[in-house]
């Protein structure tokens, strides 16, 4: 029975007997490959997408309230000088309301799927407070200011919304980019199938693993194919779900919205590019003008920005562990059915540890061999080396994502093929 008396009855009781707590699916085909074995095929969960969907309008719904509450009380105020208005409805008001509340949420409607929590409240951390430390500070993109219908469009969107460099204004979804983003989706999405198949069999450590107990153990060929192909689980799935719901939200506003990551494990050439033009883009974007800029306007220097920029960014992915710790009842889809515990300042050491990247990329650009290493290197290698800064620390991110079950509560959106061995009779 669907409760339909509050909007928390409402999702609440609509998930009630899909909960997508356990990974029950059963194979539908079965086939064999000679001289290797037999596969079975197990198929997608629609209902999974479909509930999805229902979570991401909600978010929809909650920044487009949000929206209306800030540009009347935090940007108008801001246009009238009342900035200490603005700080006090952004700083006192919204932020504990934006960081309290979705715990609020997780204990009443008792979610057992962390990928429908995070789908629900997930963009608050990452995104809305970082839209409304904007708001407050004039920070926000060009088009956003132009009206209030630009700067709701800004905020309802999860993913950046694509806009003409000429007239600042959205750039409408054309077919020609309707057919883009479908090709583009449909290679995400069988690239995503395909790891998913190959790293669930496993516990997501397809090769040996050795303990980090020496910096030679960070760079164990084990340890680094592991990491890259969590990292590019990590970064394909994100992409993949992100946009199949912003090719929906597309079509319903007639906008088109940027993709949310460009190629980031292949195609970077430097760290700046891969952490500032190509991975998690709404997020990076979010931080250069929620962050960044706003610290630039305070009087600190680029590299104290950048270094402060990098920490925020670690603080808000420890308090995203801490929502997935809300998960009710035990993680079936985990091997150990253990209660998730996050351990925090793992994902500050990592974030710090780029930030650091950064700046040394910064203070060695204009020495000669690094110029030589641009002008000479292969872009693969210049790509390669790149990754070598992230992937041997990538598990200080990923573990914890693999043990709150993450990816596994992620994979009932994907179908998989799975290696039986053994021939059907």
């Amino acid at each position: 029975m669907i409760d339909y008396s509050t909007p928390g009855g409402f999702i609440k009781s609509s998930f009630a007997n899909y909960s997508f707590e356990y990974d029950d699916r059963e194979p539908i085909y079965y086939f064999n490959v000679p001289l290797v074995g037999t596969f079975a095929f197990t198929n997608l969960s629609f209902i999974f997408w479909v509930k999805s969907f229902l979570l991401f309008s909600v978010q929809s719904v909650i920044n487009l309230l949000l929206a209306f509450f800030v540009h009347k009380f935090i940007v108008q105020k801001r246009r009238e000088n009342k900035r200490t208005h603005a700080y006090l409805i952004g700083y006192g008001v919204l932020f504990p309301v934006l960081l309290c509340g979705p715990l609020y949420i997780f204990e009443r409607l008792e979610f057992k799927n962390v990928a429908f929590m995070l789908l629900l409240v997930g963009a608050i951390p990452n995104l809305l407070l970082l839209r409304v430390v904007e708001a407050m500070h004039g920070s926000l993109p060009a088009f956003a200011e132009k009206s209030i219908g630009n700067f709701v469009l800004y905020y309802a969107a999860t993913l950046q919304v694509m806009v003409n460099e000429k007239t600042t204004q959205p750039v409408p979804f054309t077919r020609r980019i309707l057919w883009y983003k479908l090709r583009s989706y449909a290679s995400t999405f069988l690239q995503t199938s395909f790891l998913f198949s190959i790293l669930l069999p496993f516990d997501y450590n397809i090769a040996p693993r050795r303990d980090i107990n020496t910096i030679i153990d960070l760079y164990y060929w084990g340890n680094i194919v592991n990491a890259f192909l969590m990292a590019s689980l990590t970064s394909l799935l994100l992409d993949g779900g992100a946009s199949g719901l912003g090719l929906l939200t597309s079509i319903c506003s007639g906008v088109a919205l940027q993709s949310f990551s460009d190629s980031p494990i292949s195609q970077s050439s430097s760290p700046s590019d891969f952490w500032g033009n190509r991975w998690d883009r709404p997020v990076a974007s979010g931080l250069k003008r929620g962050a960044f800029v706003p610290l630039r306007k305070i009087g600190c220097n680029r590299h104290v920005a950048a270094a402060l920029t990098f920490m925020i960014s670690g603080l808000i992915h420890e308090y995203v562990l801490l929502f997935m710790a809300q998960r009710h009842g035990p993680p079936y889809n985990n091997p150990q059915q253990v209660k998730y515990e996050p351990t925090f300042g793992k994902h500050s050491l990592f974030f710090v540890w780029n930030g650091i990247v950064l700046l040394l990329e910064r203070a060695l650009e204009g020495h000669p061999f690094i110029k030589w290493m641009g002008l000479n290197l292969p872009k693969q290698v210049r790509t390669a080396l790149v990754l070598l800064t992230v992937l041997p620390i990538a598990h200080l991110f990923t573990d914890e994502y693999v043990k709150s079950c993450f990816f596994s509560d992620t994979a009932f959106a994907f179908p998989r093929i799975t290696y039986l061995g053994t021939s059907i009779e």
